[in-house]
């Protein structure tokens, strides 16, 4: 019998193989990655500021900004014989709503002494933190609220409350 065929009581297989999290997980699976897709979220677009915004060594920031592309979460701003600059396309602006998630767990559970980035929302001028909420009913997640399809007929969908 397959693993792919064991299924545990929450309807997930017990080694999930080509599923969206191995998906997204794949994308994003170096050190470097979401420090570039946050610096560009954060205006950077040059080379040279994006490397100051992210810190790696450059032969690493070339390589992944080229498995960015590659992936289409960046893509090239055209200049005059050379990329003028970088971008996030819609794939990678999605990413960085992730990130914001994991900006406010790491705020909740990081290390109390280290640096926190406090982001303001342009529009308000207020503090924003990322939440997530059913896109049906508006309500916010709460652990343990949430099953597969498999096990409802009615799941909610999750958004990032930008």
């Amino acid at each position: 019998m397959s693993n792919l065929d064991d299924s545990k009581p929450s309807g997930l297989k017990s080694k999930p193989q080509g599923d969206s999290l191995t998906f997204a997980l794949a994308a994003v699976d170096d050190r470097w990655s979401l420090h570039i897709v946050r610096a560009l979220a954060f205006g950077a677009a040059r080379y040279t500021a994006i490397l100051r915004a992210v810190g790696s060594p450059r032969d690493v920031l070339a390589a992944r900004l080229r498995s960015l592309t590659d992936a289409g979460v960046v893509r090239a701003v055209p200049g005059e014989g050379r990329p003028a600059g970088y971008e996030l396309t819609s794939k990678g602006r999605d990413l960085a709503q992730v990130i914001l998630v994991l900006k406010k767990w790491g705020d909740l559970y990081g290390d109390p002494y280290m640096q926190r980035l406090e982001i303001v929302h342009d529009d308000c001028g207020h503090e924003f933190v990322a939440e997530l909420h059913c896109r049906a009913c508006g309500r916010a997640l709460v652990p343990g609220t949430l099953s597969t399809a498999a096990e409802t007929e009615a799941p909610g969908r999750l958004d990032v409350n930008l």
